[in-house]
């Protein structure tokens, strides 16, 4: 009888773990092969500082286990707010955590950084898993690290322009080993004041590639970029369709053809 019933009863649910962010999620899925249901609040190409949230996230949210974020959503106290609510009539209490993790995940040693942040957190949410968890961390930091030689060696050898950038791809362009002479915000946040200076910016430093984040605005940079008669190419800050080793070769590749083209 006993037997009859673990057999109707079918696989335990795997937790849930809600995220704020693709980066986010890139880990979790990584490290965690399949053992949790992740659900991502933020769209890849939404800015996900600036995000209205939808009904059918705080549901998702109710019902989790774990729900992780950067601290820097400006939607997150709204949102978790909105899940502490939707959790009182059915007794669940997910753990909401703030990822401590600073600077940008896009760099591969920030990454990592946040691989050893989030698999402590997966361990302590499914602690029979531990050794499965910490070897799948293992082995995709392992991963991120021959990404990042990949990276690098597409572009030995090019000569880099000089470039103005988002400030959200600064950090990554820097670790590329771009010369980074100006930075602008948001694409809301380029006024035609800014453009001038930006401008003089690149005049001076002979600037011949200009660099946007998606997620701020696609085509920001692009009356500069046309203006100076710039390379122009966008990038993502976060991990689209595919994870994130795979984002971080697809900007380096977009960023090649735009000097090399």
């Amino acid at each position: 009888m006993l037997l009859l019933l673990a057999a109707c009863s079918g696989p335990a649910e795997r937790p849930s773990v809600v995220v704020s962010t693709t980066l986010l999620a890139s880990i979790v899925e990584a490290v965690g092969g399949g053992e949790f249901n992740v659900k991502t609040v933020a769209p890849a190409i939404a800015c996900p500082g600036h995000f209205d949230i939808r009904p059918a996230d705080v549901v998702a949210a109710s019902q989790a286990r774990l729900i992780i974020c950067r601290g820097w959503e400006q939607w997150f106290p709204n949102f978790a707010a909105a899940v502490e609510n939707a959790v009182k009539a059915s007794g669940t209490k997910p753990e909401f955590v703030t990822a401590r993790t600073q600077g940008n995940w896009m760099i591969p040693d920030v990454h990592k950084a946040a691989v050893a942040e989030l698999t402590d957190l997966l361990v302590r949410l499914a602690p029979d898993k531990a050794s499965a968890l910490r070897r799948n961390a293992e082995r995709y930091s392992a991963r991120v690290d021959s990404t990042a030689t990949e990276a690098r060696r597409l572009v030995a050898g090019i000569p880099l322009p000089a470039t103005i950038a988002s400030d959200k791809q600064v950090p990554f362009l820097r670790w590329l080993g771009l010369r980074v002479v100006a930075e602008y915000g948001r694409s809301e946040d380029c006024s035609a004041q800014e453009l001038a200076r930006l401008a003089r910016v690149a005049l001076d430093s002979s600037v011949a590639l200009v660099v946007d984040n998606l997620q701020s605005g696609p085509e920001a940079g692009l009356p500069l970029a046309e203006a100076l008669g710039a390379r122009h190419v966008t990038l993502t800050n976060f991990p689209l369709d595919a994870g994130y080793p795979e984002t971080l070769l697809d900007n380096v590749r977009q960023l090649k053809a735009a000097v090399t083209d």
